[in-house]
Parts: structure tokens; sequence; C-alpha cells
């Protein structure tokens, strides 16, 4: 009897301990799943949590860049910054002929929104805002090295400066405050609106009993801030090309020979004008007039005027219109003894040509390439004759037209 009453002792025992156990599990894992919410509630509605570097989930994928210069100088740039991007974040540029200090630190949620200033030939200013509320806007500032204002390596430079500051400030690992943005803008010499105008005074409170007497507020006179200059307005070029070419000129044979040019070149919105003196000197050649074998060597003289539109980033056209002349000199020998005709002394002649030139042109900083297809029309019917007793016979005759290619390489200088 006791040993049933001890079994039903310790089995009782056993199922009381079980349903604490039970009861103490549960409880735990209520309170861990409670903490866990709350954790995670908290972590939603702390905004330094949102502000931490690395967190770009809300940064706008739009830039938009006011650029201090001349709109002709521009006309590639939005492609240029654009073609650093391949997140889908859309670029426009927009021209101003000066700043907004209103406008310079703006900020909108929606945008990052970029300023950049020339300051001179050789360095250029970069200003960033942007802002994710509930946090503060933030700000960079950056300074750009150039060689010769915006020029092709100086536009390209500053595409790319663009592009890292971006991302730099999308992800959070650089950013200044609004005053902060100011003091770097009015140590280079940009003006912002706090600069301008001293900032509204408060109530002046009444000020603590103390032994000592109270300061007395010196006022210091500020700086004259300098006004950015604006970008440089190019100026005209000088050009000095020098190239290889090759011309078909069909019964006097295949001339080739250097060709020089000197001339302005002129700058325009999208296009770029020229006007250049050249001149080629093609070798001396020899060819079949039966029955004497001819030679001549040909020294083409050119004035040219031309346009060069922007084909691409670095690639441009170039159209060119020419005339001059051909300045020839001839000599003749009879093929064989035998031959009963006799050519006429050696001799010099002028032949007026008018020649138009295509090409496209591979621009550098100073340096350019080209490549050309040249049509030269002889403005004289030119022809080797013979005297007879049947009268003149006509031994050979050059083409009117003439084909010609050509390669040149041209230093392009500022004047």
């Amino acid at each position: 009897m006791s040993s049933r009453v001890d079994a039903d002792v310790t089995l009782d025992g056993r199922t009381a301990g079980d349903s604490r156990w039970r009861r103490m599990a549960c409880s735990t894992l209520c309170a861990v799943a409670l903490s866990s919410f709350s954790l995670a509630a908290a972590a939603q509605s702390d905004p330094s949590r949102a502000a931490q570097p690395g967190a770009n989930r809300d940064f706008p994928k739009k830039l938009t860049i006011t650029v201090v210069a001349d709109e002709h100088l521009l006309s590639t740039f939005q492609e240029r910054v654009s073609s650093w991007f391949n997140d889908g974040t859309q670029v426009r540029v927009t021209v101003a002929s000066q700043v907004d200090e209103q406008e310079l630190l703006a900020s909108s949620p929606t945008e990052v929104r970029a300023w950049i200033v020339p300051l001179s030939d050789e360095r250029a200013l970069l200003t960033f805002s942007s802002v994710s509320p509930p946090a503060a806007p933030r700000h960079l500032v950056r300074e750009v090295r150039l060689q010769q204002g915006f020029d092709e390596l100086g536009l390209e430079r500053v595409a790319s400066i663009t592009h890292s500051a971006f991302v730099a400030l999308s992800e959070g690992v650089e950013g200044v405050e609004r005053e902060q943005a100011e003091r770097e803008l009015g140590a280079a010499g940009v003006a912002t609106p706090s600069s301008i105008a001293p900032k509204e005074a408060g109530v002046p409170t009444a000020p603590l009993a103390s032994s000592s007497p109270a300061p007395v507020p010196t006022t210091s006179i500020p700086e004259p801030v300098r006004s950015p200059t604006a970008a440089p307005v190019p100026s005209a070029s000088l050009l000095l090309a020098a190239g290889y070419g090759v011309r078909f000129r069909g019964a006097e044979g295949v001339g080739h020979g250097p060709s020089l040019a000197l001339g302005v070149q002129l700058p325009g919105a999208r296009t770029a004008y020229d006007f250049q003196l050249s001149g080629q000197y093609l070798l001396r050649t020899e060819f079949a007039a039966d029955p004497f074998i001819a030679s001549v060597q040909t020294t083409a003289l050119r004035v040219q005027l031309g346009v060069e539109p922007r084909l691409g980033a670095a690639f441009f056209g170039q159209a060119m219109l020419g005339l001059g002349a051909d300045l020839a000199r001839i000599s003749a020998s009879a093929a064989s003894s035998s031959a009963e005709l006799r050519p006429s002394s050696n001799g010099t002649q002028w032949r007026g040509a008018g020649e138009l030139t295509l090409g496209v042109l591979g621009r550098g900083a100073l340096i350019d390439l080209g490549i050309y297809a040249q049509a030269t029309l002889m403005f004289e019917d030119v022809r080797y004759n013979a005297t007879t007793d049947a009268g003149e016979t006509v031994l050979a005759r050059p083409w009117r037209v003439q084909p010609a290619l050509s390669i040149q390489g041209r230093f392009r200088s500022a004047l």
C-alpha cells in the first residue's frame, strides 16, 4: 500500500516539474520575442541609424549640375558625366552666367544639386548638396586643378571628379554641414549668403552678475569677397599642320609628297571656322607619252576656307574649299634614238585649280590627327601634244578631276 502511495507521489512530482519547466520556457521565449520586436521598432524610429554611412537606399538617382560657363563650351559635358554612371542615375546640365549665392548650397530630397564654378584657367570649384529628411542637409566642396580651363581634358577631369564626389556623398563617406561648407567656399573666394549679409541678431538677454566686467565685443571687418571669374572665352587658335598625301592624276601617274599648312581657327557654338594657306610638294614622277618619256614635278599652292563641326566628344569633321594653282615643271626625252619627233625644251606651267577636302579629326589637348579625301579640279585642259605633218597629235592628257588621299598631324595653340 505504501509502495503505491510512493509511486503516486513520485509520479505527481514529475508532472508538476514538467509543468513548471514549460511555463518557464514560454516566459523566456516571450521575453526574447518582445525584446527583438522592441529593438527592431527602435531601429526603425531612430533617425541616426538611417543616416549612418553606407545607408543609401533612399539616396536620389538624379544629379542636376549648374556650370558657370559659356554654353558652347559644354555641348558634350552632360554626355561626358552620364558616361561615368551605370546605375541609372539621371544627369542634367544647365548653364549660368554667374553664381547664384542663394542656390549655391540649396538642397532637395529628390535630387543632388551641384555647382561648377571656374576660379581661373587653372582652378575650378565643385559643390554638391543633398538631403534625406529628417537628417540635416550634407554638402561636399572640392577644388579641381585644370591646365587650360574647360578644354577637352579639363571637361573630362571635371566629369570624373563629379562622379567620384557623387558616389562618396551617396555612400555617406564624405559630407559636411552647411556652416563648414560655407567656410570652405569663403576660403576659396566664392561668396555665400552668410558672407554677404550678417545674420539677424537675436534679442539680447541680461548678463549674469559676475565679479569681473563683461568683455566689450569687437566688430571685425570682413575681408572683401572675391567674386568668381567667368569661364575663359576661347580665342582664336593658331594652326600648324604637316602631312603626306597621294594624288591620282591619270596619264601623269600617281603623285605623292609632303604638305604643310599654316592657318587660324575661330571658335563657334558647335562649329569651328578655319582659314589657312597650304602647299604640297609632289615628287617628280615619270610617265609614258609615246614616243617620249616625260616627267613632272608639281607644287600645289592653295588658299582654303573651311568648317569643323563636332561629331563626338573628341572627334570633329572638316570640310574645306580651296583655290590656287599647280606649278608643274615638265621635262621629256625621246623614248628611242630613232624617233623622228623631238621634244620641246623643258618648261614650267601654272595650272589653275580648285579643291574640295573632306576629313575626320581626332582632337587632343594640343595635337590633332586627321585623315582626308580630296578632289582637285583642274581649270585648264592639260594636254601633251606633238606637232606632225598631219597637225597636232595628243600624246597624253591628265584627268581634269584628280582624287587624292592624305593624313595630317596638326598643332593647335591659342593666340
